[in-house]
């Protein structure tokens, strides 16, 4: 199973509304095994590595991007889900992702 994490500042409002919005997507488009979950930013260094694909509403700091770069984890900007401009492009990208996966 594929898993995506999607974090903001302290993983309750921004982050939960992007998981909502991903989940709807994934229903609507009948994609299935897939978990996604959020959190907040202060949990990330300690869980990142165990995820395929990291959604971020903020820029990822240099630390999270080293995490990122040394476990090969996909990286989507989740801004435009979260402002709801053009989130189809963020989609794109995480279904890019998820196929990489599969290659």
């Amino acid at each position: 199973m594929a898993k995506i994490i999607v974090a903001c500042g302290s993983g309750v409002a921004s982050s939960e509304l992007v998981v909502k919005h991903i989940v709807d997507f994934f229903d609507d488009h009948h994609i299935t095994g897939v978990e996604v979950e959020a959190t907040d930013f202060k949990k990330l260094p300690d869980i990142l590595a165990n995820y395929d694909v990291y959604v971020w509403i903020a820029r990822p700091n240099e630390e999270i991007q080293a995490i990122v770069d040394k476990h090969h984890i996909a990286s989507v900007n989740g801004l435009p889900i979260f402002t709801g401009q053009n989130p189809e492009a963020a989609y794109r990208d995480i279904i890019a992702a998820l196929k990489a996966m599969q290659a």
